[in-house]
């Protein structure tokens, strides 16, 4: 069986309302893997996705909030935003990826 990897990322300046924009800034949370052999279709592997980081016992409680609108979810070379229904495919600006710090830090 195949797997995936995929990081997600924190939009901090969507405000929940909008998918990402470039220049927006985007904390990483969660890198983990995703088994894909038995499922579908890419758009089934977000919604996977998207489901985990949005339970009450997700892998990243203690780094982030649970996925909401704006945030950006990397699965191997795609960028994909949360939208106000389903997803779309972003082109993530690397400038606007911010890996050394937790949300809440850079948030304040």
């Amino acid at each position: 069986m195949s797997t995936l990897t995929y990081t997600n990322y924190t939009n901090i300046d969507a405000s929940y309302c909008r998918p990402y924009e470039p220049g927006d800034r985007l904390v990483k949370g969660w890198s983990g893997e995703i088994e894909v052999g038995l499922v579908p279709s890419f758009d089934d592997i977000v919604e996977i996705i998207y489901a985990l980081h949005n339970r009450d016992d997700r892998p990243d409680g203690r780094l982030c909030p649970s996925m909401s609108v704006g945030d950006v979810v990397i699965v191997g070379e795609s960028a994909l935003s949360v939208a106000s229904i389903g997803f779309i495919r972003v082109a993530v600006d690397p400038a606007d990826l911010i890996v050394d710090r937790t949300w809440s830090e850079v948030a304040r």
